[in-house]
């Protein structure tokens, strides 16, 4: 019967399944390749720079070790997390990715040179942005109470001619009295909004004008000059001129890039007609 049961193809397809079954239970399973971490020469080289930058020496061979664990720490739950389907998804990830994208598009545009004619076309179009701001030279007497009549007073005084020196008149100040040629953007950063839109609003005159609000309190003003805004001459801004178009250059060769990548995919939008 036993010799029987040998002869039996059923038999033969059961003893081969079984050895099969014995050889994967026994042996150690091939490794795939998205199971390998490999840590190469330029890997551990960017470990110790890191380093270097965080710390402001070189790792030692224990720090190194260290580093070289970490990563591999890192590299094996972050391979684990994309194997089980983790990063999809995940916002976080998409935006890193996303950024990394980015960053390599950067790097990888690079704006060729202009000659002096189209720097100087660029420059006429944008002359805005180069502008000078006003610039406006005005003396003030300042008075901390908003409601204090003595401003009014003060001002009936100077514009009389009867005031004595207006350096002596009002409450002390922490800053200057007298500003020559100050930006009307220092001249809001000094004395807040409000008082900046309502000195541009004063026209130069040789008598006092106000009380103008500030952030301190109320100001009596003589401008004693303004000058509008204006453009430079292309020779003076010229390297801020070369800086500014290589930045725009650089991001529409971005954008550019972002582009054509999207362009790849079809995009479907649920509830929105293609």
């Amino acid at each position: 019967m036993f010799r029987t049961l040998i002869r039996e193809p059923l038999v033969h397809f059961i003893a081969a399944g079984l050895l099969i079954f014995l050889a994967h239970a026994l042996l150690p399973a091939p490794r795939q390749a998205d199971e390998t971490i490999r840590i190469g020469a330029s890997d551990i080289a960017r470990l110790a720079n890191l380093y270097a930058g965080e710390t402001g020496k070189a790792p030692g061979r224990r720090e190194l070790q260290a580093l070289i664990a970490d990563q591999v720490e890192t590299t094996a739950l972050a391979q684990e997390a994309r194997r089980l389907g983790l990063d999809q998804g995940d916002t976080v990830v998409e935006r890193r990715l996303a950024q990394k994208m980015r960053f390599m598009i950067n790097d990888l545009a690079v704006p060729a040179a202009p000659d002096e004619a189209e720097l100087k076309r660029w420059y006429a179009s944008n002359q805005q942005a180069f502008q000078r701001p006003a610039e406006t030279s005005f003396d003030h007497v300042f008075y901390r109470d908003p409601e204090s009549p003595r401003a009014a007073a003060a001002l009936q005084q100077l514009n009389s001619g009867r005031a004595a020196d207006w350096r002596t008149l009002g409450d002390a100040f922490m800053l200057q009295r007298r500003y020559s040629a100050l930006p009307e953007p220092d001249v809001e950063r000094i004395f807040g909004r409000g008082f900046a839109s309502s000195l541009a609003a004063l026209e130069p005159a040789p008598g006092w004008q106000g009380p103008v609000a500030s952030a301190f309190g109320v100001h009596l003003v003589r401008i004693t000059a303004r000058d509008p805004p204006a453009s430079p001459p292309f020779g003076a801004v010229r390297d801020g001129v070369l800086a500014a178009w290589q930045e725009a250059e650089l991001a529409r060769l971005n954008a550019e890039a972002v582009q054509k990548i999207v362009s790849r995919y079809q995009v479907e939008i649920e509830g929105q007609a293609p």
